[in-house]
C-alpha cells in the first residue's frame, strides 16, 4: 500500500465518483441504539458530519460526483447528507442493497425464503435478547438485518445454523453485526454504479475501515483509513483531530483548486 498523497495526477484526473464511507471515515464511531423487547420503542443517537467536511463537499460536488456507501439505512444517509443533497448526490444504503441515484431507487431481488431466513435468525437473537443485556436491538433496514450487541460467538453460530445454503455473510461492524446476503456487498455496488455510469470502477475512488468495506476497496481505487483492519490500494492514517475520510476531502479540495488556480 502507497501513502495517499502518492497518487498521481494522473490517477487524479481519471476520477469521477468519490466514495465515502460513513462510521470511522467521516464520523466518528459511536452509534447509541437501545430497543425494546417487542420492538415498539427505540432510541436511536448517532453523530452528524463537520462543517468543515461539509464546507469542502460543497467544492467537491463542482469536480466529481459524490457516493456516499454505508451498511446504515437510506433515512439515515439522506438525512446525514441533507445539507448537500440533490440528484447528483448518490447513496448507496445496507451494504449496497440499495441505491439512490438521478432520482430513482435501485435494488435487487430476493426470494422469500432469504426474507424468512432473516426473520427466523431475528426471532432466535430476541429469545436471547429477553435475558442477555448485551444485545441492545435491531436497527431499522429493509434487505439486511443488523443487531446492535456485544461481539458474541452466540450470534455467529446462530447465522451458521440456519445458513445451510451459505448465502449469508456475518460481520462485524465494531457495533454490532450486519447478516445479509454474499451476493450482494459493497464491492459489487460499486461495480454495478461503474456500470450504469459507463465508465471503469477504477475511475471510482472508494474509503474504508471495515471488514463490509473489503470488496469496495478492492474492486474501486481503494483507499483505506485503517490498513491493519483492510488493505486498499493507498491509505490514510487519521490524525488525532481528523477523520482519514476528512483528511481526503481536505486533499481532494486542494488539488482541484491548485488546479483551477493554474
Amino acid at each position: 500500500m502507497k501513502n495517499f498523497k502518492e497518487i498521481t495526477k494522473k490517477e487524479l484526473e481519471t476520477i469521477k465518483v468519490v466514495t465515502f464511507d460513513i462510521d470511522g471515515v467521516i464520523i466518528p464511531v459511536g452509534t447509541q441504539l437501545k430497543e425494546n423487547i417487542d420492538g415498539t420503542e427505540l432510541y436511536m443517537k448517532s453523530k452528524q458530519l463537520s462543517r468543515d467536511f461539509i464546507e469542502n463537499l460543497k467544492k467537491l460536488k463542482n469536480y466529481v460526483r459524490l457516493n456516499f456507501s454505508s451498511g446504515r439505512n437510506i433515512l439515515y444517509l439522506k438525512s446525514l447528507t441533507n445539507e448537500i443533497f440533490d440528484n447528483n448526490l448518490i447513496l448507496q444504503a445496507e451494504n449496497g442493497n440499495i441505491t439512490f441515484i438521478d432520482g430513482k431507487i435501485i435494488h435487487p431481488s430476493y426470494p422469500n425464503t432469504y426474507f424468512e431466513k432473516l426473520k427466523d435468525i431475528k426471532e432466535e437473537i430476541k429469545k436471547i435478547m429477553k435475558k442477555d443485556k448485551r444485545i441492545r436491538g435491531f436497527e431499522p433496514k429493509l434487505f439486511i438485518l443488523t443487531v446492535h450487541c456485544e461481539k458474541m460467538e452466540e450470534i455467529e453460530n446462530l447465522v451458521k445454523s440456519y445458513d445451510n445454503e451459505n448465502e449469508l455473510y456475518c460481520l462485524w461492524t465494531n457495533e454490532g453485526y450486519d447478516i445479509g446476503s454474499k451476493e450482494m456487498t459493497k464491492g459489487r455496488a460499486i461495480s454495478n454504479l461503474a456500470k450504469y455510469l459507463d465508465i471503469s470502477p477504477k475511475q471510482i475512488l472508494t474509503t474504508g475501515n471495515n471488514y463490509n468495506d473489503k470488496e469496495m476497496l478492492e474492486v474501486g481505487k481503494g483507499v483505506t483509513v485503517d490498513p491493519e483492519r483492510v488493505k486498499g490500494e493507498y491509505f490514510i492514517e487519521s490524525t488525532g483531530d481528523k477523520l482519514g475520510g476528512e483528511i481526503l476531502a481536505d486533499f481532494l479540495v486542494s488539488y482541484y483548486l491548485n488546479r483551477d488556480a493554474g
